[in-house]
């Protein structure tokens, strides 16, 4: 899909997140989603971190060391020099303060040039552009067919916030993504809880948010973030060796209303989840009409209960 004036964003380029167990997330990622590690340059606090590779972009995942254990940015990739500049003058007629990377935050994403800027709810993103890919081929042993990236990105990511009203204005008007459809549920009696999906290209959707559940323990930014296989025998490897690998499945394989997607919900070693599926519907943006749902699933994708610990 070619860039316009008014759809800077192209997709949803990386994502980032602060782990308190790099050698945990290391093993999950690369023995259970099958992605490529490597070491990558301390942060700006010297922090240790790990690029995760799904495809020949440098890093789809940048994980650094610290105790947050949830997401840290989201960056959304542009076409060039031209478009950054264009959506920072919009940043300013907005009044939305943004900040320049430093080297440092240069040399950690492989990227030319990124600014970043917060969102109502107090997530940073980031805008980017000139990332060049990786000379080395992307090759995994156990996903030989590789991930679904391409013009789609990286995947999805959903944001549960506290101030629902505010995220939807911010992903329409700051990064200018389209409505994709919503859905309407009801996760206990009497509460009634709507989900909305924007897209950026021909993936169902990059971006999600969700009002903020009740629920115990400390909040995190994101429910979850979605990767992508060819087809279902891959999202069903991936469950076995998760399952084996010791790391709870919190959903179990189904099927969503909206984009199809056929796929389980893991919990990574810092508690979000992440989605890994096959199949999600694509968007003609000539010819999509956003709907309602009423559901998140056709079937499955139910709690898939814990073993009980074993006592010595």
């Amino acid at each position: 899909m070619t860039p316009t004036a008014t759809q800077p964003v192209l997709e949803l380029g990386y994502l980032g997140f602060e782990v308190s167990d790099l050698a945990r997330w290391r093993r999950f990622a690369t023995e259970v989603l099958c992605m490529l590690a490597a070491d990558g340059p301390a942060d700006d606090q010297g922090r240790a971190s790990l690029r995760l590779r799904m495809d020949q972009a440098p890093a789809r995942l940048l994980l650094i060391e610290g105790p947050a254990d949830d997401c840290a940015f989201a960056g959304w990739r542009l076409a060039d020099e031209a478009a950054l500049a264009t959506f920072c003058n919009k940043l300013d007629r907005l009044g939305l303060p943004w900040h320049a990377a430093s080297a440092t935050e240069l040399a950690l994403r492989s990227v030319r040039a990124m600014v970043h800027f917060a969102d109502p709810n107090g997530n940073r993103h980031e805008v980017y552009w000139g990332q060049e890919p990786d000379p080395v081929p992307f090759q995994s042993a156990l996903l030989p067919q590789g991930f679904v990236t391409g013009t789609g990105g990286l995947g999805h990511i959903v944001y549960e916030v506290d101030d629902y009203q505010a995220q939807l204005a911010f992903a329409r008007e700051v990064l200018e993504l389209r409505l994709s459809d919503t859905i309407e549920f009801e996760p206990a009696p009497r509460v009634n809880i709507e989900i909305a999906f924007f897209h950026a290209n021909e993936r169902h959707h990059s971006f999600a948010l969700a009002p903020r559940p009740p629920r115990p323990g400390p909040a995190k930014r994101v429910h979850h973030f979605m990767v992508e296989v060819p087809d279902i025998t891959q999202v069903g490897q991936a469950r076995d060796r998760c399952i084996a690998f010791g790391q709870p499945i919190s959903m179990d394989i189904g099927q969503h209303t909206n984009d199809r997607m056929v796929s389980f919900y893991a919990q990574t070693p810092s508690g979000i989840h992440v989605e890994f599926g096959c199949q999600g519907v694509l968007i003609d943006d000539t010819t999509w009409t956003p709907q309602v749902h009423q559901g998140t699933s056709i079937w499955g994708h139910r709690p898939r209960p814990q073993p009980a610990p074993t006592t010595p």
